[in-house]
């Protein structure tokens, strides 16, 4: 049995062919209605398809994202992604790089760090997949329809205070690790800070414009790993939105068409 949208196809593409004269030929106003009918139908994607496409994508995007990352030197080789000391520490590091091995410790403390950033990222899939699956079938919707990084937004919004909880973990024990005696890069900046602080709240300090230093390390430190995977997840989905080869399976390829 043929079908009400085909039957009504068939009859739309009579009438355009002989006119409008034949008796039951649609007006013109009523064909066009007809012919959009049609199209729709033969377009149109349901919600749950959108929502399921836009998962697939995103759950490709995390793990290809978070597999970077915390691959060897995932962090450190990458300009973009690699951990650095805060501004302030520019007086240890300069002063430390003077002495005989001193710029090889300070390479060490970042590769250190960073490495405990990837360590941490290979823990990262689950809470981004916890995100995904609650993910409603409006949100999913809403975030197909903007560009650029919506979706990663989206994540930061839910994923945040997770994420910073479990890269503080591995950071934390990273910058406490004893390299010297007992000094490590925390009891280091907490040396520094502490006497740089000392002078900056001084009647002379705060003539001279000195303010004091309140960051924290480890905090610090934490806040640039979890900007590093959202770079991440964020370029998986800018790719996945702008090049049909990354479309991989035909329901990425449908959905993201509609664009």
């Amino acid at each position: 049995m043929i079908s009400s949208s085909l039957r009504a196809a068939f009859a739309a593409a009579i009438c355009i062919g002989v006119g409008s004269q034949l008796t039951g030929c649609s007006t013109t106003g009523s064909l066009a209605s007809s012919l959009s009918t049609v199209k729709t139908v033969q377009t149109s994607l349901s919600q749950a398809e959108v929502a399921s496409g836009l998962k697939e994508a995103l759950n490709i995007g995390i793990k290809t994202g978070i597999n970077v990352l915390s691959a060897k030197d995932g962090y450190y080789a990458d300009m973009a992604t690699r951990i650095g000391l805060p501004s302030e520490a520019a007086v240890i590091t300069k002063n430390i790089s003077k002495l005989p091995g001193g710029q090889a410790l300070v390479t060490k403390v970042v590769k250190n760090i960073n490495a405990a950033a990837s360590d941490a990222a290979a823990n990262a899939v689950p809470i981004f997949t916890s995100a995904l699956t609650s993910m409603t079938i409006q949100d999913a919707t809403g975030i197909l329809r903007s560009k650029g990084t919506a979706a990663t937004d989206y994540f930061k919004g839910k994923t945040k205070a997770p994420l910073k909880q479990l890269f503080g973990k591995y950071i934390g024990a990273s910058v406490n690790k004893k390299l010297i005696s007992d000094v490590s890069p925390q009891s280091l900046w907490d040396d520094m800070t502490s006497s740089w602080n000392d002078v900056a709240n001084t009647v002379v300090g705060r003539a001279a414009g000195l303010t004091a230093v309140k960051t924290d390390l480890t905090d610090y430190l934490t806040d640039k790993a979890v900007d590093g995977i959202y770079y991440k997840v964020g370029e998986q989905e800018k790719k996945i939105r702008t090049d049909v080869n990354e479309r991989t399976t035909a329901l990425l390829k449908k959905v993201f068409a509609r664009q």
